[in-house]
């Protein structure tokens, strides 16, 4: 019961980035990286590994992150960012989504090297709701 009330959010309240998911799940899988493999379902999500793209991506149900010995790690943040998605819906796009986005171009492009990752306030906030969810797991 409780993963239909999800999917029903997933598919309404968070529509934009479920259709934005759907379409990154089909262009990954049938186009650029076809090794990429489902991982599993959890709680409703679909979780998928790339093999040959980089970094992580969370849109709707679909997980995205990348095959490396981080990758779990990066999994959980992802699933931290799903959080905000769920909390956010329509603004997680242009709240979350598109600022993450820059943030995670401008690191790839070489710039603000000392500064970490997380210290950016959408990524803060995405490890602090993995991590509050990790410790509700355990």
């Amino acid at each position: 019961m409780k993963i239909n009330h999800l999917n029903l959010l997933n598919w309404s309240w968070c529509l934009p980035q479920s259709l934005l998911g759907l379409g990154w799940y089909l262009l990954i899988t049938r186009l650029l990286d076809r090794g990429a493999q489902k991982v599993n379902r959890w709680d409703g999500l679909l979780v998928i590994r790339y093999q040959r793209l980089s970094g992580g991506v969370s849109l709707g149900p679909f997980l995205f992150f990348h095959a490396s010995v981080a990758g779990y790690e990066m999994l959980y943040h992802e699933y931290g960012h799903y959080r905000q998605s769920m909390l956010l819906g329509p603004l997680y796009l242009p709240l979350i989504g598109v600022p993450s986005l820059g943030w995670a171009l401008v690191k790839k492009a070489g710039l603000f090297q000392q500064t970490p990752y997380s210290a950016f306030p959408t990524e803060r906030w995405a490890e602090h709701l993995a991590q509050s969810c990790v410790r509700l797991e355990n």
